[in-house]
């Protein structure tokens, strides 16, 4: 995970994840998006323009930090998701709880 940019103006964090993020286990990837939000983001945007799928503990991550935002009028958005992200995410419903920007 890069480091996390701010804007205070609007509360927001934007993080880039790779796929080594993910190898390191995602209880920590959870604690650490928590930590964002203990620090004052209410809106998460996640850049996964560098992952090849994402998958259900790393969904299970973003509703909790989803959860956590929305408490402080925020949310998560997933930035850059391929096609195939984009439609997993529709499938599931998931693309009403975040915003979802896709690549094309």
């Amino acid at each position: 995970m890069t480091a996390p940019t701010y804007s205070s103006a609007v509360q927001k964090a934007i993080v880039t994840l790779s796929e080594s993020d993910l190898d390191d286990g995602l209880t920590g990837l959870r604690w650490r998006l928590r930590g964002l939000v203990m620090e004052g983001a209410s809106l998460v945007v996640i850049d996964v323009s560098e992952l090849g799928q994402i998958s259900s503990s790393l969904l299970a991550a973003l509703l909790d930090t989803h959860r956590v935002c929305r408490q402080r009028g925020g949310g998560v958005v997933v930035r850059h998701a391929s096609r195939k992200m984009a439609d997993r995410l529709h499938r599931t419903g998931l693309d009403r709880i975040f915003e979802v920007e896709s690549t094309a």
